[in-house]
């Protein structure tokens, strides 16, 4: 996938800034990519939640992300969702949505067990959304500089989340694919 080519960066970003803001287009694997990245790169102590907008995507992404590293989901890797959730004691990747870690947020300030938080599809704004943001930015500026945060997008302006996290960009962008030129139909 396209994102492999930076995962590099993005954890060498993460490492020495404790975050990143990444743009890659659609497709390009942010989602089933970058969190395993962080798990398998030792920068994170407990675990990745990733924080997808809609209930519906935070399954399928799980179900994936659990399938790509050869587990099921509610093993290495699950969910959490209002009125559904699939999670175990080995569970490190927790795709959650935003009601989900607000009220983890709200019921753990500290966000205990906790290495890092993925930011996924953050050009989607919604209150809680926003407020997710604020709230693990203010843990990791005091109690916590040892939280991860991750914020990616398709096509947020970048310049705005990475001066409020402090954090550099990374760009993914589509391989450059050759075409062949279409054939002559001459006579």
């Amino acid at each position: 996938l396209p994102i492999d080519d930076v995962l590099p960066q993005v954890i060498a970003a993460v490492r020495a800034r404790g975050a990143v803001v990444l743009v890659a287009p659609p497709g390009a694997g942010k989602t089933t990519r970058v969190p395993g990245a962080l798990l398998d790169s030792g920068l994170v102590t407990g675990d990745v939640v990733v924080l997808e907008p809609r209930r519906l995507a935070a399954r399928l992404a799980a179900t994936r992300v659990a399938h790509e590293r050869g587990t099921r989901v509610g093993d290495e890797v699950g969910y959490e969702v209002r009125f559904d959730r699939k999670v175990g004691a080995a569970t490190r990747i927790r795709f959650v949505t935003e009601g989900v870690l607000t009220r983890r947020l709200l019921a753990d300030p500290e966000l205990r067990g906790t290495g890092a938080v993925v930011l996924d599809e953050l050009h989607e704004r919604h209150l809680a959304g926003d407020l997710a943001l604020a709230l693990l930015e203010r843990l990791r500026r005091t109690r916590r500089p040892d939280l991860k945060l991750v914020a990616m997008s398709a096509t947020l302006d970048p310049g705005p989340i990475a001066a409020f996290l402090d954090a550099p960009v990374v760009v993914s962008t589509e391989p450059n694919l050759r075409r062949a030129a279409p054939p002559s139909w001459s006579n």
